[in-house]
């Protein structure tokens, strides 16, 4: 036989093992449609409540402790002990839904060497759970409801000399932070 004849029969076989091939796509399939329903995301926000936050004068053993009406205007010195109170609201809802809720002490900024020679604690309730006093999270469960935080400063009497003099602590980037959590 020769290569012509060889190629030929080789180019018939694999246009019928091609062709026969075509056949075995040819698989019976049928489907159903199934009313399963619609699923429906929750949701997971905070926001500034809308009363202002209130500074009070928290030192007892200068004057009575009060609600400070100016900020701006007053001045600590080594001894005293600020408050600062702000409520958030939080929507969350979801049935697998746990949430940390915190305090980012980082966004506490200041000048001056104020803020390093402050204690600055941070507490608070959600409902019936106590935030903790060192900023880290704590667990909120699936339920709109309104948090309360309070920020303390603390300006130690051991502060001497010039230190912090005309020093300011700023919170106009105090960030409360709620986020989704899969740890139970």
């Amino acid at each position: 036989m020769n290569k012509a004849t060889k190629g030929a029969l080789a180019a018939v076989a694999a246009i019928v093992l091609l062709l026969g091939g075509m056949g075995s796509f040819a698989l019976w399939n049928s489907e159903a449609t199934t009313n399963g329903g619609t699923v429906t995301a929750g949701d997971l926000k905070i926001t500034a409540g809308a009363a202002a936050g209130v500074w009070a004068q928290t030192t007892s053993d200068v004057k009575p402790a009060g609600p400070i009406t100016n900020i701006g205007t007053y001045l600590v010195v080594p001894g005293d002990v600020v408050t600062y109170t702000k409520t958030y609201d939080i929507e969350a809802s979801g049935d697998n839904l746990l949430a940390d809720l915190s305090v980012d002490l980082n966004t506490i900024t200041g000048t001056g060497n104020l803020k390093e020679n402050m204690v600055i604690t941070v507490s608070g309730t959600s409902g019936a759970t106590a935030l903790p006093s060192t900023g880290s999270a704590v667990r909120i469960a699936s339920s709109d409801q309104t948090v309360t935080v309070k920020v303390t400063f603390s300006f130690p009497s051991s502060v001497s000399g010039l230190t912090a003099q005309n020093g300011t602590v700023n919170l106009s980037a105090f960030a409360v932070k709620l986020q989704q959590s899969r740890t139970p």
